[in-house]
């Protein structure tokens, strides 16, 4: 995970560094698509396996505190990058982000170290034989013998309906907002809204988890979500955006928690880096294909309600 995190820190600093300097879309796609892109990969996939092969008890409560960080982000991060706009500009406010990705992520990641065993300790929780879940140890599957169950593909479904769902919403519901009249700032802050309330999510549904089992918190999740997205459909004023962005921030932040936990409990952790960065795909994918058909929706209806309802029905199909 060092080489890795050092490897998508540099990356993303060096992407947000040439962003201030974009003139053409092709510049656009490129530094933010193909530099930034492979960048962000690394906030979830080498940091969570890291944390499962550290914890095997409480593990997903520990997913759900690392992720707390992402949680932080996308509390702060609008209103920051949208004062830094307000006080400079875009191009100096790209800069500005570069440069602290660059310190922090790269300095920071050094720190790592993929196993504990490296360090001459156990996991988390490797000595607690009285919990019934830690007394079976999950068979250790490799990629090509996982991609060989029907398990592999059920998750790879689920992740895709969150994640099409996950950022259909992200990226369309300030947008929304706005042409509600009400003002980019405000519309912005919704996002915080949603990150705080991902933040808990991550820390009470995670520990929930630890008990109840990830699937079911995936189950809870999709009700959630699907309830939240049906109150959206004719939300019109501030309040009932923001009660929307709570609903929908809890839910994803627990879901979130629960993604590598799964994995590793169905796969083992022999290859559980590769098997769940495969099977992240699935939410990748959905979250590529979903802000895409939502706008594309909208410039045929002229309206979100219809591009939220199909949102909703991918929260219909990961309940199943």
């Amino acid at each position: 995970p060092r080489v890795a995190l050092t490897l998508c820190g540099l990356l993303l600093g060096l992407g947000y560094l040439l962003m201030s300097q974009v003139s053409s879309l092709w510049q656009m796609y490129l530094f933010y698509g193909v530099l930034i892109g492979p960048g962000m990969s690394g906030v979830w996939v080498p940091q969570l396996s890291t944390v499962a092969r550290w914890f095997i008890g409480r593990r997903t409560l520990m997913t759900g505190i690392v992720l707390a960080g992402v949680s932080i982000g996308q509390l702060i991060g609008p209103p920051v990058t949208t004062r830094l706009i307000a006080v400079y500009d875009w191009r100096l406010s790209y800069i500005i982000l570069g440069g602290v990705v660059l310190v922090f992520v790269v300095l920071f990641a050094q720190f790592l170290r993929r196993d504990p065993a490296q360090m001459g300790h156990l996991p988390y929780g490797a000595d607690e034989g009285k919990q019934p879940e830690l007394k079976s140890a999950t068979q250790a599957f490799s990629l090509k013998e996982a991609m060989y169950t029907v398990q592999f593909w059920v998750v790879f479904s689920i992740f895709f309906c969150y994640g099409f769902g996950v950022f259909a919403i992200v990226v369309h519901i300030v947008p929304h907002a706005i042409e509600l009249g009400i003002s980019a700032t405000s519309a912005a802050n919704i996002l915080s809204c949603r990150g705080g309330m991902s933040l808990v999510g991550n820390y009470v549904l995670g520990g929930i988890a630890d008990r109840i089992g990830n699937r079911r918190i995936f189950i809870v999740g999709f009700i959630m979500i699907l309830a939240a997205l049906l109150w959206l459909v004719p939300a019109r004023e501030l309040w009932q955006l923001y009660l929307f962005a709570m609903i929908f921030g809890f839910a994803g932040g627990g879901m979130a928690a629960s993604e590598s936990p799964l994995a590793a409990g169905l796969f083992g952790l022999s290859s559980h880096g590769l098997i769940y960065g495969v099977v992240h795909l699935g939410f990748t994918a959905g979250a590529a294909f979903g802000p895409v058909v939502t706008g594309y929706i909208f410039d045929l209806t002229g309206s979100y309600q219809v591009a939220f309802l199909v949102c909703a029905a991918f929260g219909i199909i990961g309940i199943i």
